[in-house]
């Protein structure tokens, strides 16, 4: 099973219990029958989970992303109604309990807001989730970076090339989207192959896997060939909306660094040391050199390269370094 799939069952998993837990107290406010909601209310919240996190965050409910928000949020609260009616009927299907539906039929003006508070609450859990990630709100709630903590992590640095050209030519507004849906196809890769979006930054973003996860697979480089993969299928989408496809440039270091806490009121989790400086000039380097992708030794090292790859760029130094950093081309995947 992929990460991304793993990560959006959990994520469903979560919200589904959150929505169950709250239907509880909802129906005990309305005096609703608990053999009903102990079948309905994870059924509900199954449903609405899954339409959230594999229809609504996924490629297809990118109409409904893109919509301004008054009308989308319009239509997601009919579709929730509408899920409502079906689950609600199915259950009492399931039990045999026809004759019991005029009654809830009579609690509909309290049921169906109380129950679609429930449902935004669970869809509030799914995006909190979405925006944060799953691990991190997990490792911010059990404080395990509140004091700082050194990790031996892999990061990629991942730029646009020509951002400022591609902002001239379309403007700010069209910009946005490209940049947009560019993340949006960028981000399953990494997710794919084990890794997470650390930061998004303007016109690229950091994505990070923890050592072990690199060193045991070759997941990084796949993701890599992915990417490219991704971004080239989508070419004709690009070309059509934008009359432009974007190529990036892709930097690659691993190594110790600090993992700690950032912020006060607004929490989030925070990198620091030499590993993350050498990794985003790797990502300038490809573009000096006019690569695709290059990497340092100390990745290098992790991988076979039985088609011969890698390219040896000879060493590098990094301003604040103390050493020269011997660095690797990696040239992109012929396709068959």
């Amino acid at each position: 099973m992929k990460g991304v799939t793993r990560k959006r069952l959990a994520a469903v998993v979560i919200s589904t219990i959150v929505f169950s837990v709250a239907s509880m107290f909802v129906a005990r406010a309305l005096d609703l029958a608990m053999g009903y909601m102990l079948i309905g209310a994870p059924l509900l919240g199954l449903c609405i989970s899954s339409f959230e996190v594999f229809y609504f965050q996924a490629v297809r409910g990118r109409w409904l992303r893109e919509m301004h928000p008054l009308k989308s949020n319009l239509i997601y609260i009919l579709i929730l109604t509408g899920l409502f009616l079906i689950v609600h009927h199915a259950n009492y299907a399931i039990r045999g309990r026809w004759d019991e539906l005029t009654f809830v039929y009579d609690r509909y003006p309290a049921a169906i807001p109380a129950l679609l508070a429930v449902s935004l609450l669970a869809v509030m859990v799914l995006r909190v989730i979405s925006f944060v990630g799953g691990k991190n709100i997990f490792s911010l709630l059990v404080g395990k970076y509140h004091r700082p903590t050194w990790e031996r992590r892999i990061f990629l640095f991942l730029d646009i090339n020509g951002s400022t050209n591609i902002v001239e030519s379309l403007g700010p507004e069209k910009t946005n989207q490209l940049f947009g849906k560019f993340m949006f196809d960028a981000s399953k890769p990494i997710a794919d192959h084990g890794g997470e979006i650390y930061r998004y930054q303007g016109d690229g973003f950091i994505a990070t896997w923890d050592w072990k996860a690199g060193e045991r697979v070759t997941g990084i480089l796949e993701a890599v060939d992915d990417l490219y993969a991704t971004v080239a299928h989508e070419r004709p989408e690009y070309e059509r909306r934008f009359g432009v496809c974007p190529d990036f440039r892709i930097g690659i270091h691993g190594g110790d660094v600090i993992v700690c806490e950032e912020g006060d009121v607004r929490r989030n989790i925070a990198f620091y040391g030499d590993t993350i400086n050498i990794a985003a000039r790797m990502e300038s380097k490809a573009k000096e050199a006019g690569m695709d992708c290059i990497l340092t030794s100390d990745i290098a090292m992790l991988f076979d390269d039985p088609e011969g790859r890698l390219v040896d760029l000879g060493k590098e130094n990094v301003r604040g370094i103390d050493r020269d950093i011997a660095i690797f081309g990696l040239e992109r995947l012929t396709a068959s």
